[in-house]
């Protein structure tokens, strides 16, 4: 029985001793990483967004009659220019209300001669009551009387002048509608959309309920662009930042333009993955090259630029890694460090050892970070691969591929 314990005691100090001696060998087994060189290059920061195209300038053109489209002289993509004649709703009541209300007119400057000639009729009679009166030939009742009467045809003269006034306000407005039912383009442009045929009634709008819009007219010589950025970078955009927009009809080219509007109202959105709610906000880039045939509404992707940099220090952005501030072996100074126990930094390839250096961030480039401070240029950081970069150990030792 004694045999048999002493002989697992000692089975298990030769286990005991194998396990030791593999961890101190893999400690010290180098591990392989991939390295680069740290440059000065040109970086620029870059916001990404998409959205389409749409006129800077354009018109709704409407209706403001009710009546029949009777001629229609354009055709959707034709070139207009202002005050060109565009379409005809049918005049032929609007004519008949114009007519009629140019009667009333004339009847009412009849009715206010025949009360001015009333009225210089009782003006005449008061004076002659007034003077028959001073002489004992008329009573008070008389003189009350005439009074009265001259009175009535001074208001009813003002009455007349004032049905004058309300006829020719009204025969204005059936003039005005009736210019309204010839349309006329109000701007140069393109019909970029024409909603109406002829034959058809054309609604007028009013407060709660919109009129028929009948076309389009849109000044294609401004094209801009409606993006929507996401909270998180909305910060860095500036008016003016130039950007670059590519069509999805035409891949080949690029077009430059600059931010000229920043939304302030946030764009609220929901992922139906996460359910959460995304914060987005409007960002509108106005194209300085022109567009030859150019439409409305195409998919555009934009790259605005936020930052650049000339000649920076910079690093791969994969190097990027963080470390727990109790795992390092080294002190690092406190401006690079702060006071979080997270610390960004990269490992720098010295001696066949990975060495921890914190550093500073600037701008982010598409496969570059620009240092602040950290690192110099010449020196070599690892750049990969992931599982490498995530596993090294401050001090560790390293073999470059």
């Amino acid at each position: 029985m004694k045999k048999k314990y002493w002989l697992l005691i000692g089975v298990a100090v030769v286990v005991a001793v194998l396990i030791i001696v593999n961890l101190r060998a893999n400690r010290g087994k180098a591990m392989e990483v991939e390295v680069e060189e740290i440059e000065n290059r040109n970086l620029s920061m870059v916001i990404s967004a998409s959205g389409s195209i749409r006129p800077k300038r354009k018109i709704d053109v409407s209706a403001s009659v009710i009546g029949k489209i009777t001629d229609i002289a354009v055709e959707e993509g034709d070139t207009v220019v202002k005050d060109q004649f565009l379409m005809q709703i049918d005049p032929a009541e609007l004519e008949s209300s114009v007519k009629r209300l140019e009667a009333s007119v004339e009847s009412a400057r009849a009715s206010r001669k025949r009360a001015l000639y009333e009225l210089k009729q009782r003006e005449n009679e008061l004076e002659r009551t007034r003077k028959l009166y001073r002489q004992g030939y008329r009573t008070d009742e008389e003189v009350e009387a005439a009074e009265t009467a001259y009175e009535v045809a001074v208001a009813n003269y003002e009455a007349s002048g004032q049905n004058i006034a309300q006829q020719m306000a009204m025969l204005k407005s059936a003039r005005h509608d009736l210019n309204e039912v010839t349309i006329n383009a109000g701007m140069d442009g393109v019909v970029t959309r024409l909603n109406v045929e002829e034959g058809e009634t054309a609604i007028m709008g009013t407060i709660n309920n919109p009129g028929t819009v009948l076309m389009t007219i849109a000044d294609l010589s401004r094209i801009e662009t409606e993006v929507e950025v996401d909270e998180t970078e909305v910060v860095y955009i500036r008016i003016g930042d130039p950007a670059e927009v590519t069509l999805d009809a035409y891949p080949d080219t690029t077009y430059r333009g600059e931010v000229t509007e920043i939304g302030n109202s946030p764009i609220y959105s929901s992922s139906s993955v996460s359910g959460q709610r995304g914060v987005d906000f409007k960002v509108v880039i106005t194209l300085t090259d022109t567009i030859p045939g150019v439409r409305p509404g195409l998919s555009a992707d934009s790259d605005i630029i936020v930052a650049e940099r000339d000649s920076a220090v910079s690093i791969p952005i994969q190097s990027l890694t963080v470390r727990q501030r109790e795992d390092l072996n080294n002190s690092a100074p406190s401006d690079t460090i702060g006071t979080s126990s997270d610390i960004e930094g990269v490992f720098v390839v010295n001696s066949q050892k990975a060495i921890f250096r914190p550093v500073r961030i600037g701008i982010s480039g598409s496969r570059y970070f620009e240092v602040l401070s950290g690192v110099r240029e010449g020196e070599k950081v690892v750049s990969g691969d992931y599982k490498a970069i995530r596993e090294l150990k401050d001090g560790q030792r390293v073999k470059i591929r």
